[in-house]
């Protein structure tokens, strides 16, 4: 859950702590959001509430990057 602007807050995926790194086992990796982002994603994404993933999603494109080591894993 993040807030954009002080104003509006998003769920982005339920139980964020139950989704483990499967390279280092840490919890409550970031989503990888991807598209044109706005002006409130990039802001979110420098807050470190979500990730960047571009504009093009690919069949192997991750779903989440762990806050500890960097990893992206999982599926879009």
């Amino acid at each position: 859950m993040f807030t954009l602007a002080g104003r509006t807050t998003l769920t982005l995926f339920d139980n964020p702590e139950d989704i483990a790194c499967p390279s280092c086992t840490a919890s409550n990796p970031l989503e990888i959001l991807y598209g044109l982002p706005s002006n409130e994603m990039q802001l979110a994404e420098f807050e470190g509430s979500i990730a960047l993933g571009g504009c093009i999603i690919g069949d192997e494109s991750p779903a989440y990057r762990c806050r500890d080591c960097g990893h992206e894993f999982g599926e879009v």
